[in-house]
C-alpha cells in the first residue's frame, strides 16, 4: 500500500529510514527544520511554452506494520530547476525486492504528469558501496525494471577518495595565473565572478542536469552553507579576473574534506590548471588537518577523470542518473 507522506506520524520513521540508507544520522528535528525552510504550499505554474516552472512536491511513503517505513519517495522542483523538469528520490529499507518500489516509481510519475513536468530526473547506486552492502535493493535489478518503464541512463556519477600527505608536489600553473583562496583573493566582487565561473562551467558538466540558483541561492548553498569556508574555495586568477576554481567543502570528520567542484573556463583549459588547482588545494588543505579527500566525477569526464587517478583518487562506486520523459 502506498500512501502520501503524515508529517504528524512518519517523521521519526522516516529519519530511522534515511539512516540506515545513507552515510550520516539522520535526526527528525534535522528533517523538521528542513521543511520548515520550504514554502507551505506549492506554487507550480508554467511558461509561455507550456513548460512547468515554479516550486512544489510530493512525498509518498510505503508503510510497514508497525509505524516503520519501508519505502520512501518524492519528486520535487525548486524555483531554478530547468523548465519542465522534476527531480526524484526513492529510499527503501535493506533487502526490498525491486519489483516492490515499482508502485512507488508509478505514483512519483502520476504525480509528475498531472503537475505537467516535462521529465522525471532521479538516480540510483550502483551496486556495492565501499561498505560492501548494496543500498536498499539490488540497484541492478531495479535499473532494468525501469528502463523497461522508459527511463534511461543519462549519467553515471562516481565517488573517489585521496590520502593527502605533506609529499604532494608543488601545483604548477600556466605563466601568469596567480593561485589564490576566496578568503584572501584581491579580485574585484569575487563571488559574483564565482557565479558567473559556475554558470559557464556547469554547461560542459556532463555530470550536472540542474541549472543553477540565482546568486543568493547559489551563495548560500555554494559558499555560505553549513559546511562552506571560503578559505577552502581555491581560486586561480589572471589579471583580477578568476578564471579557475576548487571548492572543497568540511565534513564531520575533521580529516577528511569533500571535493565538491573544480571549474575551469574554456579558453584555460588543456593548459594543467585543474591539476594545478587541486594539487594547490589538497596543499593548503594539508595544512588544516585534512588527510583526506572525497569527491565525485562523471565517468563520461575523461578530463576529470585522468587529472584525479594522477593526482592518485581511487575509484569507488557511484550512481547512475536515470530520466524518464513524457
Amino acid at each position: 500500500m502506498i500512501r502520501p507522506f503524515l508529517p504528524a506520524v512518519d517523521y521519526p520513521a522516516l529519519a530511522e529510514l534515511l539512516s540506515a540508507e545513507g552515510p550520516a544520522t539522520v535526526t527528525v528535528p534535522e528533517l523538521r527544520e528542513r521543511d520548515a525552510a520550504l514554502p507551505d504550499a506549492d506554487e507550480l505554474s508554467t511558461d509561455q511554452r507550456g513548460r512547468l516552472t515554479g516550486h512544489g512536491r510530493v512525498r509518498l511513503v510505503q508503510p510497514g506494520l508497525h509505524g516503520d517505513l519501508l519505502a520512501f519517495a518524492t519528486a520535487w522542483r525548486a524555483p531554478w530547476t530547468p523548465p519542465g523538469d522534476l527531480a526524484s528520490l526513492v529510499v527503501s529499507a535493506p533487502g526490498r525486492a525491486p519489483a516492490w518500489l515499482l508502485p512507488l516509481y508509478d505514483g512519483l510519475e502520476q504525480w509528475a504528469r498531472g503537475a505537467g513536468a516535462s521529465r522525471l530526473l532521479g538516480e540510483l547506486p550502483d551496486g556495492l558501496g565501499e561498505s560492501g552492502h548494496t543500498h536498499g535493493t539490488c540497484p541492478a535489478d531495479l535499473t532494468g525494471l525501469l528502463l523497461g518503464r522508459g527511463y534511461r541512463v543519462d549519467a553515471h556519477v562516481r565517488s573517489a577518495v585521496a590520502a593527502l600527505g605533506p609529499d604532494l608536489p608543488a601545483p604548477q600553473p600556466p605563466p601568469g595565473l596567480h593561485l589564490d583562496t576566496l578568503a584572501t583573493t584581491t579580485a574585484a566582487e569575487p563571488e559574483r565572478q564565482l557565479h558567473r565561473l559556475y554558470r559557464e562551467t556547469l554547461r560542459d558538466n556532463p555530470g550536472f542536469a540542474d541549472a543553477l540558483p540565482g546568486f543568493e541561492a547559489w551563495r548560500a548553498e555554494a559558499l555560505g552553507g553549513p559546511d562552506g569556508r571560503l578559505d577552502w574555495v581555491f581560486t586561480a586568477e589572471y589579471a583580477g579576473r578568476i578564471v579557475g576554481v576548487t571548492v572543497a567543502h568540511t565534513l564531520p570528520d575533521p580529516r577528511a574534506c569533500r571535493v565538491d567542484y573544480t571549474g575551469v573556463l574554456r579558453q584555460w583549459r588543456g593548459r594543467g590548471l585543474a591539476r594545478a588547482l587541486k594539487l594547490h588545494a589538497a596543499r593548503r588543505l594539508v595544512e588544516h588537518g585534512v588527510r583526506t579527500a572525497h569527491t565525485e566525477v562523471e565517468a563520461g569526464n575523461a578530463r576529470m577523470v585522468a587529472v584525479n587517478k594522477a593526482l592518485g583518487y581511487r575509484w569507488g562506486a557511484g550512481h547512475r542518473r536515470l530520466v524518464k520523459e513524457f
